[in-house]
């Protein structure tokens, strides 16, 4: 699998997803569990990607499988910007606690991605290598991904979370996902 490599939108998308829970937290806090609830596409670029992403539900864990087949070379002339957002109750107002800058995908890529998620992904998805730039165009697949929040759990804290994520080609938005979820104590 080493030959093949995943998609830098699916990387956004997990980048999303490892940091839509950070806020200020107590340093001692019982462990807490993420919980995906859906994913939303509310702005396509089917010219940049097409994706077929599930969060099934096994037992207590909830796993990412799923395609992305990415149709042009991705590289920093892509940038993503993410949007935190928080409720206490699921039908709760949800204000923002964070947003992440504006980084190139190659930047995203070498930083975050490879410290957050290159090493558990590979296991389960034909992970590219975080060096490498541009994320060339193939069809990427991830199996059976368990989001694992141990890198986290200082950061957690219960509730709701929407996470806005777009993808900006030369400063124009191209893409928008949205990502639900929440988190439980264990």
């Amino acid at each position: 699998m080493a030959s093949k490599k995943m998609s830098a939108i699916l990387a956004i998308f997990l980048f999303i997803l490892k940091n839509s829970i950070y806020s200020r937290a107590e340093n001692d806090k019982p462990p807490y569990k993420v919980v995906l609830d859906k994913l939303i596409k509310e702005k396509e670029a089917e010219h940049i990607v097409k994706t077929d992403l599930t969060f099934d539900k096994v037992g207590d864990e909830v796993l990412v499988n799923g395609q992305m087949e990415q149709l042009v070379d991705l590289d920093n002339n892509y940038k993503s910007v993410i949007f935190i957002y928080h409720a206490d109750e699921p039908e709760g107002e949800y204000k923002k606690i964070m947003t992440l800058p504006k980084k190139g995908i190659c930047e995203l890529m070498q930083k975050q991605y490879k410290n957050y998620f290159y090493e558990s992904l590979k296991e389960h998805a034909n992970a590219p290598d975080p060096d490498a730039c541009p994320i060339v165009k193939e069809t990427y697949i991830v199996k059976d991904y368990p989001l694992d929040s141990s890198k986290i759990q200082k950061f957690l804290r219960p509730g709701y979370y929407r996470i806005e994520g777009f993808l900006y080609h030369n400063d124009v938005d191209v893409l928008k996902y949205s990502v639900y979820a929440h988190v439980d104590e264990t």
